[in-house]
């Protein structure tokens, strides 16, 4: 990962979980393979931080870009330096519930 890429905590939980879940279903192989497309579109999206499609139904000014089924949450570091990624999540759950848990 470059400077130019941070992950969240629960970022990083969310790729150790999914590895998990992904290995015990399809084998550590395709786990593997997920992982790494999902650093790859991560590392494209730190290059350009804009690409992605603004999430204003979640706080703040985060972005989302799919790596089907999954979604990295995330937002622009200043001056577009990069990215801070908040979560990555099935696309198919509720955002707002798992981005901000306590929220009504």
């Amino acid at each position: 990962m470059s400077d130019r890429l941070v992950l969240s905590k629960l970022a990083v939980q969310d790729l150790r979980d999914l590895f998990a879940y992904i290995a015990e279903e399809s084998g550590p192989d395709r786990a593997e393979l997920v992982i790494r497309r999902i650093e790859a579109t991560a590392q494209s999206l730190a290059e350009w931080p804009g690409i992605g499609r603004i999430r204003h139904n979640l706080d703040g000014s985060p972005r989302a870009f799919s790596v089907g089924p999954w979604l990295i949450i995330y937002e622009a570091l200043p001056d577009q330096a990069g990215i801070s990624v908040w979560r990555i999540v099935d696309g198919r759950r509720d955002l707002q519930a798992l981005i901000h848990p306590s929220a009504p």
